[in-house]
């Protein structure tokens, strides 16, 4: 093959394992070749085969083969992960653990897009904010990466907002219509190495109170500095508001999913309430690398943020003003002594973020009297340092090691008296130590140990009815791991097991009026199998049909070590949110002139609800297809006519659940069956030179 055939469902083998190829703006199946992938995760750039890391990527390829609305189905078929949406615009994201530390938005994993930190100083990522069409492929790291990318136990996901080997000029413009109110508008023009996109989406929702609508514009460049430096420019302006419907009980649930949080004697409800988010977010970042030499490798990025950001609740309405900057610098040589081929990374990570934090009460979604006037500042730094080697051309080994600090300064201005307190993690060190050996020229075995943390959000010190928590500690866990993979014409695949322990556990808990807060609850362990398969029945680019058949899955047994809630143990119980098996099931089958058919089957079983294992949901069955007819009219103009569907069978079904949640409102109804179509036409020429 001499090129990577990359069908969109081959891309959620965790290891790049993806033999083959999906049809881009072409009327023909072509062949791609595996040895062209490169592995980016832990600065290697390294071979798949050779790689010591455990790494998923999600590229074009296998997002297209999923309606154009949301990240959350490619990558539900990558084991060991999971994305959620409760709501349009409400994100949660996981990676080998438990969602408790994440009632919404995306916690406890590190974010990067081109290289630059897109995390925040606090610990929180911004990722509904983005616009679908500004990414254009993930690399998902499993396990803790603290050893270079420092803080986070969850694992670290490489944003790419355009394919590196890909600078054809174009302008490009979709539009797809779906249920409940769907529509997105993108339109993107791409110059060489300059790319703007931009960005509309709306819903009314499945749901009462969850409407969304989102409009951002993505700018992206990248162009030679002298002849040995590359300036890389990232910017984006996001506009989002969603409504934000909330938890339902059983009762409710069955009476109508499609409910809101109903008000009560003592509380109000969602609707009465108004409840939503309103975040209108500007980030601008550059990197700048410079080829000091054959081995040396200098790299520098910077960014800058701001965000305006209201939330209307049940008990209060929120409004923080904040602004964040940083940057990220490391250096690399590569070198070969004898036989032996080094790469050597070392840097450091520094990031400052300032909150100004205002509450008031929320008279039916207008701010009211007020409630607190808090400013907090989060600083935090990681020095790192890395060494991989390259052995007798097949085995690599690899070793690394960060230095950690972060740090909370919390004032009160209301209610008085005048509070000044601070906290401060320091002096946390986390290892990783991997080897990987090749076989036989197409398999390979690899083996991990690595160390984690992550300490408390902002929004975990600073619960959503104010005042400052300095009590919680910082996480800390270690993950053991080995798998093994394989590459070929015909059949791909990888099986790992690993065990993760996690120290000083940090849990959510909700009051009456459903005002959250934090604390550590004691010891983890979770323990995970993981396999990916695939089969090339018809590989053939000759063929009048390529067609290949895969399997993912994951089997967990997570539970609580030493876990306490109030004067009950919860020793030994199972760790809410997570099932014990899932599995997803596809088919891809590619034609000539531009027609591609894509089914997926995803099965997950039945988890907890609440730490004490005394509330289940129901398993789901999910079944989703696209088609999708691409054209060349001539040879600059292209269109494609896509359709998607879902179908759903399961007693109880949601995008996410609020785990623990206080009066049984553990349920966000989604839609059983959903329905999407589109239409995209583009017009392309002659491709830069680089």
């Amino acid at each position: 093959m001499s090129k990577l055939y990359v069908p969109a469902l081959l891309s959620v083998f965790s290891f790049f394992i993806n033999p083959g190829e999906g049809i881009a703006q072409s009327d023909t199946l072509s062949a791609r070749n595996l040895d062209e992938v490169t592995v980016n995760a832990f600065e290697s750039r390294t071979k798949p085969l050779a790689t010591t890391a455990t790494v998923a990527l999600i590229t074009p390829q296998l997002l297209q083969r999923y309606s154009p609305t949301t990240w959350t189905n490619a990558i539900n078929t990558v084991p060991g992960v999971r994305m959620e949406e409760r709501s349009p615009g409400s994100y949660r994201f996981s990676v080998r653990g438990s969602l408790l530390r994440s009632p919404f938005g995306v916690r406890n994993i590190k974010f990067y897009w081109n290289g630059i930190p897109f995390t925040d100083a606090s610990g929180n990522t911004p990722l509904n904010s983005i616009d679908f069409n500004a990414v254009q492929g993930m690399e998902i790291i499993k396990g803790p990466g603290s050893s270079i990318y420092g803080a986070g136990t969850g694992g670290v996901v490489l944003l790419q907002s355009h394919n590196e080997n890909d600078y054809q000029n174009r302008v490009e413009q979709s539009v797809s219509f779906g249920k409940y109110g769907y529509q997105n508008r993108n339109s993107n023009i791409q110059i060489g190495d300059i790319s703007i996109q931009y960005g509309h989406s709306e819903q009314d929702g499945y749901r009462k109170q969850s409407a969304m609508n989102r409009d951002a514009i993505r700018f992206a460049s990248s162009s030679k500095i002298g002849e040995k430096g590359t300036l890389s420019l990232l910017g984006m302006y996001s506009d989002l508001s969603y409504q934000t419907p909330g938890g339902i009980t059983l009762a409710q649930y069955q009476t109508d999913p499609t409910l809101a949080r109903q008000s009560t004697s003592a509380v109000p409800g969602s609707e009465a309430q108004h409840a939503g988010i309103y975040q209108k977010l500007a980030f601008l970042a550059g990197n700048y690398t410079l080829q000091l030499s054959d081995n040396w490798t200098q790299s520098n990025s910077l960014y800058l943020t701001s965000t305006d950001f209201a939330n209307p609740f049940i008990s209060n309405f929120e409004k923080r003003d904040e602004q964040g900057f940083g940057g990220r610098n490391f250096w690399q040589n590569r070198s070969q002594i004898g036989d032996v081929k080094t790469n050597w990374t070392t840097g450091f990570e520094w990031q400052f973020g300032k909150s100004a934090q205002r509450n008031y009460d929320n008279n039916g979604g207008i701010p009211g009297e007020q409630q607190t006037v808090e400013d907090i500042r989060t600083t935090n730094l990681s020095v790192f340092s890395q060494l991989e080697a390259v052995l007798f051309t097949d085995l690599t080994a690899s070793a690394g090691l960060s230095y950690n600090t972060s740090k909370y300064k919390y004032e009160r201005f209301f209610v008085l008296p005048y509070s000044r307190e601070q906290r401060t993690f320091d002096g946390i060190f986390t290892p990783r130590f991997a080897i990987n050996k090749i076989l036989a020229k197409n398999w390979a075995v690899t083996a991990s140990y690595s160390g984690g943390f992550s300490p408390p959000t902002l929004q975990e010190v600073r619960p959503s009815a104010g005042g400052f928590r300095k009590d919680l500690d910082a996480e800390r866990g270690n993950n053991a791991e080995i798998g093994v993979r394989k590459t070929g014409k015909l059949i791909t695949g990888e099986i790992s097991v690993y065990q993760f322990g996690l120290k000083q556990t940090i849990v959510r808990r909700t009051d009456e009026a459903g005002s959250e807060f934090f604390i550590n609850a004691g010891k983890t362990r979770q323990r995970g199998l993981e396999w990916t398969l695939a089969y090339d029945i018809i590989s053939d680019p000759k063929s009048p049909v390529m067609l290949k058949l895969w399997n993912s899955g994951t089997y967990t047994k997570y539970t609580f070590e030493d876990f306490q809630q109030a004067e009950t143990d919860l020793s030994g119980k199972l760790i809410p949110g997570i099932p014990r098996f899932t599995q997803n099931s596809g088919l891809d089958a590619l034609f000539k002139y531009g027609l591609s058919a894509f089914v997926t089957y995803q099965y997950g079983a039945s988890f907890y609800l609440n730490d004490a294992n005394t509330v289940k949901n129901t398993p789901y069955n999910q079944w989703i297809a696209r088609v999708s007819w691409k054209k060349n009219w001539g040879a600059h103009f292209y269109s494609e006519l896509s359709a998607s569907a879902e179908k759903v069978n399961a007693g109880i079904y949601s995008l996410g659940y609020d785990l623990n949640a206080f009066g049984n409102r553990y349920y966000n109804g989604a839609p059983k069956s959903n329905l999407w179509a589109g239409v995209k036409v583009g017009w392309e020429w002659q491709k830069s030179s680089r």
